[in-house]
């Protein structure tokens, strides 16, 4: 989901537009203040957003596009947990973070292991992109625009190819096009709410007994159940996808993140 516009690097606007990332870190925030024990020491809301936008995962792709991406799609139907060790990874490290109390440290994976679970909840990111990827994507690949390397224009062996992998990719009902139509849609749903209707209730609970995996694969097949994405890919964007996004959605991501914060202490 969008993080920022990222057309400008390390723009302290970054995400003031379009910060759907944002915008779940700060209700997650917000309720790990409500459910948290007490005394528990954790980055500041301030501190976690620094590492958003140009500064968070998608900024990555924006400054060495194809350099050690974070890959944070999944299919649900065959999970093949590479994202899962990824959040996994973050767990840990943003445990680690906090008992050695490298406060700078404990934000960074605070905000990643955020990205990567909204990410893995948003049904944009359920589609098999990786099959696309093999068939569409080479090495040459990446054209500068706006001053830097971004992924851009497909290439071909020939005009002829190139012309028709642009197509998939960018053109009407590609790839690409409805990956980005899709996510903009949540993004608009999310940028007109306040915070408390993006937070799910959630009772205090002992961090000890979280299990972040159980807990993300239990949002992850319900999320997948409604089947958002192949429905916006038939009908466009709906009064009745818009009430999931906002009722359903937004709130699950917001409740998998704070569990995965808590657990981490």
């Amino acid at each position: 989901m969008y993080s920022s516009l990222n057309l400008v690097k390390n723009s302290r606007r970054s995400g003031k537009l379009i910060g759907t990332h944002q915008k779940l870190c700060k209700a997650s925030r917000r309720l790990f203040t409500r459910v948290a024990p007490k005394k528990i020491k954790f980055p500041s809301e301030q501190d976690i957003l620094y590492f958003e936008g140009s500064r968070g995962p998608d900024g990555v792709k924006r400054k060495s596009p194809g350099v050690d991406e974070p890959w944070h799609a999944i299919n649900p139907d065959k999970n093949d947990g590479k994202l899962m060790h990824v959040i996994l990874d973050h767990q840990h490290n943003l445990r680690v973070a906090l008992k050695n109390e490298n406060t700078v440290r404990a934000a960074f994976e605070a905000a990643w292991l955020a990205h990567a679970i909204a990410d893995g909840l948003t049904p944009a990111h359920h589609y098999p992109y990786d099959a696309i990827i093999d068939e569409l994507m080479v090495d040459m690949e990446y054209k500068k625009v706006f001053g830097a390397e971004i992924k851009g224009i497909m290439r071909g062996r020939n005009l002829a190819e190139a012309t028709r992998n642009n197509w998939l990719y960018w053109g009407a009902g590609g790839v690409m096009s409805k990956h980005i139509a899709f996510e903009l849609g949540v993004a608009y749903v999310i940028a007109a709410l306040p915070l408390k209707s993006l937070t799910p209730k959630l009772s205090k609970v002992d961090p000890a007994s979280i299990n972040l995996k159980k807990e993300f694969e239990k949002s992850l097949k319900k999320v997948s159940a409604l089947d958002m994405y192949g429905r916006f890919l038939k009908e466009g964007w709906t009064t009745q996808l818009a009430i999931e996004a906002r009722s359903i959605l937004a709130p699950e991501i917001v409740r998998v993140i704070t569990l995965a914060w808590l657990s981490s202490q």
